[in-house]
């Protein structure tokens, strides 16, 4: 579902599928069911394997998938299963190579509840594990279920994706500042404010009907964040300041865990990072000598272990109370996780 702003990779496009598909709604409501999915680990045991998009083939049209086993950092290919892209007039339509084929983009999540490769990164999958959502190559978004059948909105705003969560699916804009904040019911098909846009605020991520985000994308052109924004995901909702970066710092990263909590990645002239808990309190937390902060990740993923990073600086795990530690290699390969390490 975040660290848009930081990421250079322009492989993995969020298109979609052509009108093949059927329009018709999915069924049942993908809020129907409390479920999570994927279904987070009972005991965090190391080690684990994590289901993630491994890396890229076939000229850019092949999206491997499979396993990466952590700490190690091994992967495993699935050789049955991967999802493939095809250049049409609208862009890049991206599909499952298998039955029943499931259009979206070019990451997977696997879904236990639908027993297979859903073709979106994980916060873009409902709770129930058989519903998900993307943004087309044409300029609509789309609801699917695990049979591959499609519900088609409207999105003259120009709205994407950011979160599948029990009351809908947050969206936000397609700008380099995501900024704003909307909710589309699933049932309705109809799309409500959350928060308009503002400023140069940029929503990365949402955890337990919460979005979180910082002032500014900071990239080139735009000033280097400092503010920690949160705002409910319910229509109508004003946004807060969370936290605010010391004098001569940044904030290089953000990354909400399981309970709620926000890591806080700080660069500039006293690099380190802090934590706020679900309650508020705000508290400084370890990180591995000599490490640099703002180059950790940028995908990331969290589950019952704390939040995974995972990059070309290595492996390192963030768990409140033990703080950030380095647990395994650097990758030479893009790997997007694609659900909880069990």
């Amino acid at each position: 579902m975040p660290v848009r702003a930081l990421l250079a990779i322009v492989v993995l496009c969020a298109c979609a599928c052509t009108s093949t598909v059927p329009s018709t709604s999915p069924s049942p409501s993908p809020a129907a069911s409390p479920t999570p999915s994927p279904t987070p680990s009972p005991v965090a045991t190391l080690p684990c394997k994590m289901p993630a998009t491994v890396g890229i083939a076939g000229g850019g049209y092949i999206a491997k998938l499979g396993w990466i086993t952590l700490p190690s950092g091994a992967i495993t290919v699935d050789t049955t299963n991967e999802i493939d892209g095809s250049n049409e007039p609208v862009g890049i339509i991206w599909a499952t190579n298998h039955s029943p084929q499931r259009f979206g983009v070019g990451e997977g999540t696997y879904s236990n509840a639908a027993g297979g490769w859903l073709p979106v990164p994980p916060e873009l999958v409902a709770p129930d594990g058989l519903h998900y959502a993307y943004l087309h190559a044409d300029g609509t978004i789309r609801v699917s279920n695990q049979n591959g059948q499609e519900a088609i909105i409207k999105d003259p705003n120009k709205l994407t994706p950011l979160a599948f969560t029990a009351a809908g699916v947050v969206l936000t804009s397609q700008t380099v500042d995501s900024n704003g904040l909307w909710l589309l019911d699933t049932t309705t098909q109809t799309i409500a404010p959350i928060t308009p846009v503002a400023g140069n605020n940029d929503w990365h991520e949402v955890v337990h009907g919460t979005a979180w985000g910082v002032d500014s994308p900071g990239v080139l052109g735009y000033p280097a964040p400092t503010k920690l924004l949160t705002v409910s995901t319910v229509p109508g909702s004003t946004p807060t300041v969370a936290f605010t970066a010391p004098g001569g710092d940044s904030i290089a990263l953000i990354a909400t865990d399981t309970q709620g909590g926000v890591m806080i990645d700080l660069t500039g002239s006293a690099p380190g990072i802090e934590y706020l808990s679900s309650s508020g309190a705000t508290s400084q937390a370890a990180a591995p000598t000599g490490t640099a902060l703002a180059r950790i990740g940028p995908r990331h993923h969290a589950d019952a272990h704390g939040i995974w990073f995972i990059g070309q600086t290595g492996i390192f795990l963030f768990a409140q109370g033990s703080g950030l530690q380095a647990v395994g290699p650097a990758q030479t390969i893009d790997i997007v996780p694609g659900g909880d390490c069990t």
